[in-house]
């Protein structure tokens, strides 16, 4: 039977935030519109970050090198390479976009080891990156309009049974996907960061939400480790 492991992007697979990343660059070229809390959902926004790059003048090869230039997890290559080739289906569930994740996946010589990104579609017209929402959803209060994890990991489950199934993830918008998880799964919470704590705050409640396993990582060979504790050499511990 098939085993699943699903990695969130910014902050997981790469060392830094995808999007912060592009607009750091904006700002030295001219400042882009402001981050407007409340109910406003990210995807839109960077809709319009998009629009001001390239008002700004900033080719999209800028773009695609900031992304490429982005730092992966120590660990994080072997990590996805090893689970490749042990005929495990990997999944990158990310609220990113499809051009920042496939460019920096295949820079990085990762593309070939990923079953399939699932994110919010970004395309080129002229010059200009325009991203569309991964799906449309209102039922699911934690999560904005544009992306629930787990409905989306749901989906992907639907079509397969997978013996074995891990999460690795860091933020806020992890933490749905981390309570849908059954028992018999592993999550991965990237030490001191959002989802962490949550799983932390949950696990000591009476009722915890969060049924897998649990094992907090600070770097990718803790991972590699817990999923393959014959075939890891002590050195990576």
């Amino acid at each position: 039977m098939a085993s699943l492991a699903v990695f969130d992007f910014d902050r997981t697979v790469v060392d830094g935030d995808s999007d912060a990343t592009i607009i750091n660059s904006l700002r030295e070229k001219n400042p882009p519109p402001e981050w407007e809390a409340g109910n406003h959902d990210w995807t839109p926004y960077m809709s319009n970050v998009f629009e001001h790059a390239y008002s700004a003048g900033m080719h999209p090869d800028d773009i695609l090198d900031s992304i490429a230039s982005m730092r992966p997890t120590v660990g994080v290559e072997e990590l996805i390479s090893t689970l490749a080739a042990n005929d495990w289906d990997v999944v990158v569930l990310t609220d990113a976009n499809s051009v920042f994740v496939n460019h920096w996946l295949k820079t990085h010589g990762l593309q070939d080891a990923v079953t399939s990104v699932i994110t919010n579609r970004a395309f080129w017209q002229n010059d200009r990156l325009f991203i569309e929402p991964c799906m449309h959803q209102t039922s699911c209060p934690r999560c904005p309009s544009n992306l629930c994890k787990s409905k989306a990991l749901a989906q992907w489950c639907s079509q397969r049974t997978y013996a074995n199934i891990v999460y690795c993830g860091d933020g806020r918008n992890d933490y749905c996907p981390a309570t849908s998880l059954p028992p018999h799964a592993t999550v991965f919470p990237r030490r001191g960061y959002p989802l962490d704590n949550l799983i932390k705050k949950t696990l000591a409640s009476p009722n915890p939400q969060v049924k897998a396993k649990v094992v907090p990582w600070d770097d990718c060979y803790r991972i590699l480790h817990e999923i393959f504790p014959k075939k890891i050499q002590n050195k990576h511990s």
